[in-house]
């Protein structure tokens, strides 16, 4: 459904239902469709003037009719991190979100692109998959470039796409949806041309005009083909693992075993079932705290490596606490205030040490803007330290979102520890935002 409706128009509501009943009239006959996405990313004051009530309530019938027509077929909507993150998604079956890895803006900024993605399922209580539904990056000529919306080079759209899929299994999202897999001649508003502009070249795949039926593939497409060959879901970068560390993998036809090495040796090989899947696990039972830098090798039945990729964890044989960051403001309403005064406390009296800096963000979901961007040097001796900053809240800004972030270190492990909140205004958002 648009999500530029009035969703509290009972004309709205009907025609959107007549929609859904005309597709499903079709779709509910094919085993190809995954999942249902009802909206994308509507926009927070949009929702505020036709009322989140009304929003819920359509959501609702959308679902109830998706489930009577087509059961067992999983139903979301799409979000954005950047606009939506303060919505209780548990209404639906899967948690969906769109999600891009601009490392300067937003929550990436204070979170790092793993965490930003981990705290959709960290926030909605861990209780359904996620389903990332969009993500990527633009290789358009124009654009800001350097790992932003737009003006990527061939080879940089590779290279990030490869550390994204690593940094959302990291997060634990259930399944990836690029955003797209042939670029979108339409998205400038002429479909027969393709415009430069940054909305249009997200593709994995190529046409150089209106004649190519067969497209041509960039070096994303062979990158992700190649990082395909394994997906090793388990363990987890960022990760401690008490005395041992499952091995959970996913592979293509072609790989007839997985092997793990640790300093220079193997120490676990695994053969996949009919299905392509793998499990084992990695015991470190009785030693001490140690990161460990593994390697995951990939090879075919002729012991050819089709893939190999490192991944970092820190195991031990006690429970561990890391070092805390709070973030605390007395705002609870934003009715009630032009300011929001915003404490940042690091506790660290541990042996992990801490980064030099602190960052946060100040994000005020009003459209897409990105939201005010900080950092402050601290000190990585101190054991309790406290950094402090004041927002102004500006008209139209109807849900504040607060994200802090700081960097630990263990040898070659590393982490990031994270803070985030929203604060509203008034009550409006209460039937869908997170309690």
């Amino acid at each position: 459904m648009k999500p530029v409706e009035d969703f509290s128009d009972p004309k709205v509501v009907e025609h959107d239902l007549d929609l859904t009943r005309r597709v499903l009239a079709y779709t509910k006959k094919y085993d190809c469709v995954i999942t249902y996405l009802i909206m994308n990313e509507p926009m927070p004051a949009h929702i505020r003037k036709v009322g989140a009530q009304a929003t819920l309530d359509l959501w609702l019938k959308l679902r109830d009719l998706i489930h009577r027509e087509h059961p067992g077929i999983p139903v979301a909507m799409s979000g954005n991190t950047a606009i939506t993150g303060w919505q209780d998604l548990n209404i639906f079956d899967v948690y969906g979100h769109n999600t891009y890895d601009y490392n300067t803006e937003g929550s990436n900024f204070a979170l790092r692109y793993v965490n930003t993605n981990r705290f959709v399922f960290d926030t909605n209580g861990a209780a359904k998959p996620v389903l990332v539904t969009e993500f990527g990056r633009s290789v358009s000529r124009q654009g800001a470039g350097a790992g932003q919306y737009g003006g990527n080079t061939l080879d940089a759209q590779a290279q990030a796409l490869v550390r994204d899929y690593r940094d959302l299994l990291d997060s634990g999202a259930t399944g990836l949806c690029p955003f797209y897999y042939a670029d979108g001649w339409w998205k400038g508003g002429e479909p027969a041309v393709h415009n430069d502009a940054a909305e249009e070249w997200f593709g994995f795949w190529g046409f150089k005009n209106l004649d190519d039926k067969a497209g041509y593939p960039r070096p994303v497409w062979y990158a992700l083909r190649d990082y395909n060959q394994a997906f090793v879901a388990s363990p987890k970068n960022g990760q401690f693992y008490l005395n041992e560390a499952p091995v959970e993998a996913i592979v293509a036809p072609e790989v007839k075993r997985l092997r793990a090495v640790y300093q220079d040796a193997v120490i676990w090989e695994g053969t996949p079932d009919d299905h392509g899947h793998i499990s084992g696990k990695l015991s470190f039972a009785g030693q001490d705290l140690k990161d460990r830098e593994l390697v995951f090798e990939s090879y075919n039945a002729q012991g050819r490596l089709l893939k190999y990729e490192t991944i970092v964890i820190l195991t031990g044989k006690e429970p561990i606490v890391w070092p805390t960051l709070e973030l605390r403001t007395p705002v609870t309403d934003l009715d009630k205030a032009k300011e929001v005064p915003v404490e940042f406390a690091l506790s660290n009296d541990t042996v992990y040490s801490l980064g030099a800096e602190l960052r946060w963000v100040f994000a005020p979901h009003k459209g897409w803007e990105p939201g005010e961007t900080h950092t402050r040097a601290i000190d990585p001796k101190k054991k309790l330290q406290t950094v402090t900053d004041t927002f102004a809240v500006p008209d139209e800004c109807f849900v504040l979102g607060l994200y802090a972030g700081a960097d630990i270190r263990y040898g070659k492990f590393t982490k990031t520890i994270y803070a985030q909140k929203f604060i509203f205004r008034g009550n409006w958002a209460d039937p869908i935002r997170l309690k």
